[in-house]
């Protein structure tokens, strides 16, 4: 697969981030049940029943919803352009005892079976999508006729995440 310098840049930052990560650092349910954890638990509270039903994770990173997810009874893919975030993922199932499917691929170059999956679930990715058209097509593609898409980013007008932006520039890529 061939990546533009962006996503390469992107996939050797997040390589060097999961190598670099204990999977003992990987907080699965605070995740979706801590009391900060706003978006996510909005999101559960909209999903419903997750047992037997067909989930896309793009973006995945270290795997807590992949993870989360699959405890909850989805048959998870997880996608992330870093292969050692994908390794990190699968091991992190393991440790959890939940058989997950992991994909290395760009969210703009995912290439998934049509009308595969019931949910795609996308967290902390998209800003860093370039062409946002082609991600949103791709995500409809996937979904079963009726699927749920849900999401959730960091806003660039809200100044509190800006002003997080220009603090955290160890924890975070050029791009």
């Amino acid at each position: 697969m061939a990546y533009t310098l962006i996503e390469q840049r992107e996939a050797a930052f997040h390589d060097g981030w999961a190598a670099g990560t204990s999977l003992d650092d990987v907080l699965v349910s605070e995740c979706f049940e801590a009391i900060t954890a706003l978006e996510n638990r909005f999101i559960l509270s909209n999903l419903g029943s997750l047992g037997g039903k067909k989930l896309l994770d793009i973006g995945a990173g270290l795997g807590e919803s992949s993870v989360y997810f699959a405890l909850q009874g989805a048959q998870v893919t997880t996608v992330d352009i870093s292969p050692v975030m994908v390794e990190t993922v699968l091991k992190l199932g393991q440790r959890y005892g939940v058989d997950l499917s992991g994909i290395v691929s760009s969210a703009e170059s995912l290439n998934v079976p049509q009308g595969s999956y019931d949910i795609v679930y996308v967290a902390n990715t998209i800003h860093h999508v370039e062409d946002r058209d082609l991600l949103f097509s791709l995500i409809h593609r996937a979904l079963k006729p009726g699927g749920m898409f849900v999401s959730y980013d960091p806003l660039a007008y809200n100044p509190a995440i800006n002003v997080y932006r220009r603090m955290a520039t160890s924890v975070r890529t050029l791009d």
